[in-house]
């Protein structure tokens, strides 16, 4: 009888303690009251809201597509009448006054629409200019990024790439406009090419 006795105190302990660890995990707080007049008892509840953050950044065209800048410079050989080069040509006669050619760099269709949105506390864009493929021809700060619009371009010139920033929780836009400067008469034949990096960061 006291095995028995035992044993049964020994059950209802171990199902109380499992009771109590399996109502663990689902009891809110809870208190209670009591006494005379008013009484009060109270339980919190916490509320949790998870938002992601989300950075988002384009550069002229859409998905994967890569915009190109180009430039052409033209040359015209001085003379009596001047002469433009044909794009192919050899032993061609040419009235040539003994001068320096002239060198222009064409107008580039240089404009892109950007669009940036972030719901983080705050967002920036930096820009970073690779290596040119090839030395000879005109540097970063030849290259000038006139803005139109309420996202400004990070530096005045590609040489000065800098940082711009834009406010959270609405899409900047604007337009940036790539004018090629310098002075294309010193640069040495050949086709120069680099990549810029925008990077679009939300802290």
């Amino acid at each position: 009888m006291i095995r028995s006795s035992i044993a049964h105190r020994m059950l209802a302990i171990s199902v109380a303690a499992l009771s109590l660890f399996a109502g663990g995990a689902a009891v809110a707080e809870s208190q209670y009251g009591t006494g005379t007049g008013t009484i009060t008892a109270q339980a919190n509840v916490k509320l949790s809201v998870v938002v992601p953050k989300l950075i988002l950044l384009r550069v002229g065209a859409t998905n994967t597509t890569q915009d190109t800048v180009s430039w052409t410079s033209a040359l015209s050989i001085p003379g009596a009448t001047p002469t433009t080069p044909l794009a192919t040509a050899a032993n061609t006669n040419v009235d040539w006054s003994g001068a320096a050619p002239t060198v222009t760099t064409t107008t580039a269709a240089g404009a892109l629409t950007v669009y940036a949105w972030t719901n983080a506390g705050a967002g920036t864009i930096n820009c970073a200019v690779a290596a040119w493929n090839a030395t000879g021809g005109p540097t970063n700060a030849n290259f000038t990024v006139a803005t139109t619009g309420t996202l400004p371009h990070p530096g005045a010139n590609l040489g000065a790439c800098a940082s711009t920033s834009f406010p959270s929780n609405q899409v900047a836009t604007g337009t940036w406009t790539y004018a090629l400067g310098g002075t294309p008469a010193s640069w040495a034949a050949n086709t120069y090419t680099t990549t810029i990096t925008y990077t679009a960061q939300g802290i």
